[in-house]
């Protein structure tokens, strides 16, 4: 009973999807937070307890409103933060952004991260080219 990541194709047109409340499970396809413009309501399903939502939808890159946005269990503080990190310091031009902004891997398999228990303690991007706005 998975969310089918097809309807990440409705880009553009779709401006709410309203799925609470159901038995859907498995993992939020990455394919739904290309819906730019739109609002996204899962609350209440089953989704696979051990992943994360997809950073696009906790960061609110491309959709307006996501239910699950302030669910931790979904959207980890700690990603949310180092992305608007990467973007406010142009990660996209460092010297090495292993993992960074990947749409499920963990944050503390982000290259420079160390975590304890899940929580970020270190960060360690020395000479990596980083640079303000």
């Amino acid at each position: 009973n998975a969310i089918p990541s097809e309807l990440g194709q409705l880009e553009g047109t779709l401006k709410r999807l309203g799925l609470a409340n159901n038995i859907l499970s498995e993992t939020i396809p990455s394919q739904i937070g290309q819906l730019q413009g739109a609002s996204l309501f899962l609350k209440g399903n089953s989704f696979d307890d051990s992943s994360t939502a997809p950073l696009g939808l906790c960061t609110l890159r491309s959709v307006i409103e996501f239910d699950l946005g302030n669910d931790t269990q979904f959207c980890p503080v700690e990603r949310n933060a180092l992305s608007d990190f990467y973007y406010s310091t142009k990660g996209a031009e460092w010297t090495n952004a292993t993992n960074w902004l990947h749409e499920y891997q963990s944050y503390c398999n982000w290259h420079g991260i160390r975590c304890e228990k899940g929580r970020v303690v270190k960060l360690v991007l020395r000479n990596n080219g980083l640079s303000g706005r």
